[in-house]
């Protein structure tokens, strides 16, 4: 039976990138199940996984900062519903997935904190956000060994794409970094005490260029897929 798959979006509108989450999903082998702001009757158990997606910034209130300028995009009412679920999810031994914004909030969920903006907050930072609309960045990333992220893509470096402008700085309660760029920036963490709860800055749902991109994309979406059918 193919497991059921939560996935978090700003609104039941779902277009354009956002639909890559879903596709990612579908070709893995799992069902997914949209949830976003506002949604009825749900219960954590109607789904055998989580995955936290990309997005808008989270609202330094849940990490006790002030109010940055550089701030875009946020979602008071999709905070309100993913960092609880998430939470909860780690909680109960769910299988989490965080993906680019997902990767922030499991970290804030858990007590963690936030850079608010990437080039003004990391000294000499490398491209992060994306070159344009629909153009992500490259750049490569270092792998803990012994992490399961190095044993699911049998790397150490990889190079990965890049479009965000936060990234976890105090990582939360329970989690190990397991990835980081040449200029420090957290690029996945894990917490090695659950089943699989595993979360990365990139975006592997549209690693799609090249061999090497499709490989990485397939083995993190499996593995996941993987644990949410055990």
């Amino acid at each position: 039976m193919k497991p059921i798959i939560g996935i978090t979006f700003s609104s039941s509108d779902i277009t354009g990138t956002s639909k890559n989450y879903i596709r990612a999903i579908e070709e893995h082998g799992g069902i997914p199940l949209p949830l976003y702001p506002g949604i009825s009757d749900f219960k954590l158990d109607k789904i055998d996984g989580l995955l936290l997606t990309g997005g808008g910034d989270i609202h330094p209130d849940y990490f006790g900062q002030e109010w940055h300028p550089s701030l875009k995009y946020v979602s008071e009412d999709r905070d309100e519903l993913e960092l609880p679920l998430c939470q909860e999810a780690i909680e109960a031994d769910l299988p989490v997935f965080g993906i680019c914004r997902g990767i922030q909030i499991m970290s804030v969920a858990m007590g963690g904190s936030l850079y608010q903006d990437v080039p003004s907050q990391i000294e000499e930072p490398l491209i992060h956000p994306a070159i344009s609309y629909g153009d992500d960045a490259q750049h490569e990333i270092e792998i803990d060994p012994n992490s399961r992220l190095s044993k699911l893509v049998e790397k150490n470096t990889d190079e990965v794409n890049s479009a965000h402008h936060q990234a976890v700085d105090e990582i939360g309660e329970g989690f190990v970094v397991t990835a980081k760029s040449a200029d420090g920036v957290i690029e996945a963490m894990e917490n090695p005490s659950k089943q699989f709860v595993l979360g990365v800055q990139y975006h592997p749902e549209r690693m799609i260029e090249t061999d090497e991109f499709l490989e990485h994309r397939r083995k993190l979406f499996e593995a996941f897929i993987n644990a949410c059918s055990d």
